[in-house]
């Protein structure tokens, strides 16, 4: 039987990776555009990849959860081990220069996103001692952070891929996760205000980050994209 912390963790896991997915990329598909800028069906299948990804992660994180002293050496760790494993993913040769790439790595991270929140926050809510209603909503809205976190990323390393400049934006997502992991060690681990900075920052800094992938970065490579269709067109017309 279903109950409510299932019910929470889904929503913070789920309703908010897929709100979060239609929000970024329904003005990219029809009936925005006559031509989409992407395959839909690629797009759930990356997003079912990322599920499976999702519990993976979560997984491999609860064996390595140590002590406090550790806490830094594995926050890096995890950082780098997920960031290279998405790399690995969309840097197939088939992906390369292809614009979709971008798109479907946001899909990728939101995936991940959806089963890593959902077992985190579950698993979370379940150490409390019959947690209320206040504590569904704290935990459901710190793994929002999550959602925010994978989505950027991913994108960024996806946008990378198109672009061919795979170092710059690999070390900025690598940066973005790095810095998430380790400004909530705090957060688990000192006391008031301490713990409520490094949370604050630590949202701020993954709300910012997908900011600019749905207003900039995105925009950006599709304003490019189709300067240099009507480049190609140019020099393709009979003269």
């Amino acid at each position: 039987m279903v109950d409510s912390l299932q019910i929470t963790s889904a929503i913070a896991g789920f309703g908010f990776s897929i709100t979060l997915l239609y929000f970024t990329v329904s003005k990219y598909t029809f009936p925005k555009v006559k031509k989409p800028f992407f395959d839909d069906s690629k797009i759930f299948k990356f997003f079912a990849l990322g599920i499976v990804l999702g519990m993976i992660i979560f997984a491999l994180e609860e064996w390595g959860r140590g002590a406090d002293e550790t806490l830094i050496a594995f926050g890096v760790l995890y950082a780098v081990m997920e960031e290279l494993l998405k790399l690995i993913i969309l840097n197939f040769p088939r992906f390369q220069r292809r614009i979709d790439t971008a798109f479907y790595g946001l899909t990728l991270g939101l995936g991940i996103a959806t089963t890593y929140t959902f077992a985190s926050v579950y698993v979370s809510l379940l150490e409390l001692d019959n947690p209320g209603l206040l504590e569904m909503v704290a935990f459901s809205l710190i793994g929002l952070q999550f959602v925010f976190l994978h989505g950027s990323t991913t994108a960024m390393i996806g946008i990378g891929v198109v672009r061919r400049d795979l170092k710059g934006y690999f070390s900025e997502a690598l940066l973005v996760h790095l810095g998430y992991n380790l400004l909530m060690i705090p957060f688990f681990n000192a006391t008031e205000p301490w713990n409520l900075m490094g949370l604050g920052a630590a949202s701020a800094l993954v709300i910012y980050a997908y900011y600019r992938i749905h207003t900039q970065s995105l925009p950006a490579l599709i304003r490019d994209a189709k300067r240099l269709a009507l480049k190609k067109d140019d020099k393709a017309a009979p003269r």
